[in-house]
C-alpha cells in the first residue's frame, strides 16, 4: 500500500486533472439536483439536501465505491505469475495496491469537494450514524473488489482484450451502482429492480446509510450477503478456470 501510494506523486497532473473532473461533475450535479421540480423529489423520498450531500459525498469516495484492482492487466500481461510468487495472498497483494492508489485521489477529492460545498451552501454531514456508514463502505469495498475479480475472470473465460471487458465494467458501474444517479430517481421502478443488484451494494448502500436517518440494517444485511456470494462463487469459480489462464502466449 505504500509503494501504491508513494507513486502518483511522479503524476501529480494526472490526479489533479481527476480530482477537477469529480469537482466539476459535482458542480453540474448540484445545478441539476436543485431545478428539480418539488413533486419529482417528493416521489423519490428524498430531500434536497439529502441529494446534494449524496453526490457530494459519492465525489468525495468515487474510487472507493468503485474499486478497481490490476489484477485483469496482470492476468492478460502474464505478470499474474511473478505476482504469485511474492509472499503475499493473492487478494491481500491486489487490495492494498488498490487502496494505497486510491487513497491520494480520495484525499484531493476530500478537500476540493469540501471547498465547493461551503461555497454552494451543500452539508457534508451525515444524516445516519458515521459507524454505519463506515462498516457500509467497507461491505461496499468488499463487494466491489469481487465485483472487480469477477470480471479478471470474464477476461480469462472470454479469452478478450482486458480493455474491452474493462469499458463494459465501466459503463455499466456507472450507471447501475447508483454512485452517479442515486437509484431513486430512475424513472418506471428501474432503481428499485437495481437496488437489488451487487452493483448497488457498492456504491448506493453506503450513501443511502450516509444519507437517510433510518434503514440502515436492511441495506447492511444485503451488503453482507451479496459479500458472502460473490466471494464464495468466486473461490468455486477460479477452481473451475485455472487452467484456462493464458498470459504473452504461455
Amino acid at each position: 500500500m505504500a509503494i501504491a501510494m508513494a507513486m502518483p506523486k511522479s503524476d501529480v497532473p494526472f490526479l489533479a486533472a481527476g480530482a477537477g473532473l469529480r469537482l466539476l461533475q459535482f458542480g453540474v450535479l448540484v445545478g441539476i439536483w436543485r431545478s428539480l421540480p418539488p413533486d419529482k423529489l417528493a416521489a423519490s423520498g428524498m430531500t434536497v439536501g439529502a441529494l446534494l450531500t449524496y453526490s457530494a459525498i459519492a465525489q468525495i469516495a468515487g474510487p472507493l465505491l468503485n474499486p478497481k484492482t490490476t489484477l485483469a492487466a496482470h492476468v492478460t500481461n502474464g505478470t499474474l505469475a511473478v505476482r504469485l510468487l511474492w509472499p503475499l495472498g493473492v487478494v491481500s497483494q491486489f487490495v492494498a495496491e488498490m487502496l494505497g492508489a486510491a487513497l491520494p485521489a480520495t484525499i484531493l477529492s476530500i478537500v476540493g469537494i469540501s471547498i465547493a460545498a461551503a461555497l454552494l451552501d451543500v452539508s457534508l454531514a451525515p444524516a445516519g450514524a458515521p459507524l454505519l456508514f463506515g462498516l457500509s463502505l467497507l461491505l461496499g469495498i468488499t463487494v466491489g473488489v469481487a465485483v472487480d475479480f469477477w470480471f479478471a475472470l470474464l477476461t480469462v473465460r472470454l479469452r478478450y482484450s482486458v480493455w474491452f471487458v474493462a469499458s463494459i465494467r465501466t459503463t455499466l458501474t456507472a450507471v447501475v451502482s447508483g454512485a452517479l444517479i442515486p437509484l431513486h430517481l430512475m424513472p418506471w421502478r428501474i432503481g428499485d429492480v437495481l437496488g437489488v443488484l451487487p452493483f448497488a451494494a457498492m456504491a448506493s448502500g453506503p450513501l443511502r446509510v450516509y444519507t437517510q436517518q433510518a434503514g440502515a440494517v436492511p441495506l447492511l444485511v444485503s451488503q453482507a450477503v451479496w459479500a458472502a456470494v460473490l466471494w464464495l462463487g468466486l473461490v468455486w469459480a477460479v477452481g473451475k478456470s485455472r487452467d484456462k489462464v493464458v498470459g504473452v502466449g504461455g
